[in-house]
């Protein structure tokens, strides 16, 4: 499922020297902070890393303490589900039965999954695959698949447009692109309502991002000065997640403050 993913994403992050590939024979490691308010009603925001890195990498620029101020009543947990998951066809299945299925089970009622880069197509995988069991995707700069694609997609008017063609039931690395964008061509405006997007400004997949941007809410679509960066994406989260709480409404009855890091890898 990795076709045409890590020269795009390794040019448009500005990699250099050494990033982490990682191992899909082990289980995909998080690193788990608990909500700083929790609430009767438990919520999750599981985030998947971009292209070369890993639970560690995003917990050092900051990004769980970001949703954690943000949406003080989410749990959240950063995977390490890095590229070696993708390049051997191994994400979708690993994330539901190691991530997703677990959380559900632990009894997180609402359970959001984000992703930056790489990570954002991780994310669309997920829905693919798993259409409407998230409660909400977070895309921060998604990569969206190859230039032909998508100027066949923009020749055609955008998705709503543009005609997938014939495609077989199961998802490859062949066809992985052509499914993720037949699905946003079949959302309805409830499953629509349910992703989130942001971008910067000078980002390299700005052009492709705006390609999206049209099939979700106005207010779900934030483009923000500046390019493919942590820096970026962290005020993009900031702001993304502080809009959904308040689109989800006040925390439920018997919410109680709750003290400490509660940061706990695995």
């Amino acid at each position: 499922m990795s076709r045409g993913l890590p020269l795009v994403l390794c040019l448009a992050a500005g990699l250099a020297g050494c990033f982490t590939i990682g191992n899909s024979k082990v289980p995909i490691g998080t690193l788990s902070l608990r909500a700083l308010v929790p609430a009767a009603e438990r919520t999750l925001v599981i985030v998947l890393p971009g292209f070369g890195e890993d639970a560690q990498d995003m917990k050092d620029h900051g990004l769980a303490e970001v949703i954690r101020e943000s949406w003080p009543e989410a749990d959240v947990l950063l995977t390490s589900a890095t590229f070696a998951y993708y390049r051997d066809g191994k994400l979708v299945p690993r994330l539901h039965e190691e991530i997703v299925g677990p959380a559900r089970r632990a009894g997180h009622a609402r359970v959001w999954l984000a992703g930056a880069s790489m990570g954002g197509m991780g994310v669309l995988l997920y829905e693919r695959e798993h259409p409407g069991e998230l409660t909400g995707l977070v895309l921060f700069a998604p990569f969206l698949g190859n230039n032909e694609l998508l100027d066949e997609i923009r020749a055609a008017g955008g998705p709503r447009n543009w005609d997938p063609g014939p495609l077989p039931a199961e998802m490859n690395g062949d066809n992985y692109q052509r499914q993720v964008w037949k699905m946003v061509n079949g959302w309805t405006p409830g499953l629509a309502r349910r992703v989130w997007l942001a971008c910067g400004t000078s980002d390299p997949l700005i052009e492709d991002v705006r390609l999206l941007a049209p099939e979700l809410p106005g207010p779900h679509y934030l483009e923000l000065p500046g390019g493919h960066t942590w820096g970026l994406w962290i005020s993009g989260a900031r702001e993304v997640f502080s809009r959904i709480r308040l689109e989800s409404g006040p925390p439920s009855a018997g919410a109680v403050e709750f003290r400490g890091s509660g940061l706990s890898p695995r």
